[in-house]
């Protein structure tokens, strides 16, 4: 074998390599093995709401609080009794945004806000927010790896983040129980706290 060779051979094996860790190093950004705690940066995203529109974290970045609320999905009961309890969270022309996000679509998302307002108590006054391919779930370290492989790929524990108006997390809830979700007196005392 020419020296030649022997050198380009030993420059594929370095760009294969590097590009391996690339790879590796870019995904762990991506997917999260813990949650996103307090005082940590709440990762930026834009997703689309169950009308196509376009709802973006930083959007609210120096102007709103945002209460950010991750559910398991349209076909869960415990999922649609807490979303159905927010829609009293907030107080008028408070300055504060709810957002949820599960892996819903957006037909799912419009029958699960339908349900809900069937009740007769009013409609949700928040966005339900589509994240199919799992990726802000993973990017906040909520998936749930119990449903691997299964109907439902990407869900998440469910969790409550209060984040104030320059992107950082000042409360969390993460539930390892899905059935257990905090009230909406708890979230409150949170946005209080803020004040």
């Amino acid at each position: 074998m020419s020296i030649r060779r022997i050198a380009v051979t030993m420059l594929l094996i370095v760009g294969t390599a590097q590009a391996a860790f690339s790879f590796s190093t870019h995904r762990d950004d991506m997917k999260r093995s813990q949650p996103v705690a307090v005082n940590e940066e709440a990762p930026d995203f834009t997703l689309e709401d169950s009308l196509g529109n376009q709802v973006s974290l930083s959007s609210a970045r120096g102007k709103l609080v945002t209460v950010l609320v991750f559910y398991r999905g349209f076909w869960c009961p415990f999922c649609a009794r807490q979303l159905a309890e927010l829609r009293s969270l907030l107080k008028e022309n408070e300055s504060v945004r709810l957002l949820a996000i599960s892996v819903d679509d957006h037909e799912k998302a419009k029958q699960l806000a339908e349900k809900i307002a069937a009740d007769g108590k009013g409609s949700i006054n928040y966005a339900l927010l589509s994240d199919p391919d799992h990726k802000i779930i993973d990017a906040y370290g909520l998936h749930d790896p119990a449903y691997n492989g299964q109907k439902f790929e990407g869900i998440p524990h469910p969790a409550v983040y209060v984040i104030d108006k320059n992107g950082k997390v000042v409360w969390a809830k993460i539930e390892s129980d899905y059935k257990v979700r905090p009230t909406n007196a708890d979230i409150r005392a949170a946005l209080e706290s803020l004040n």
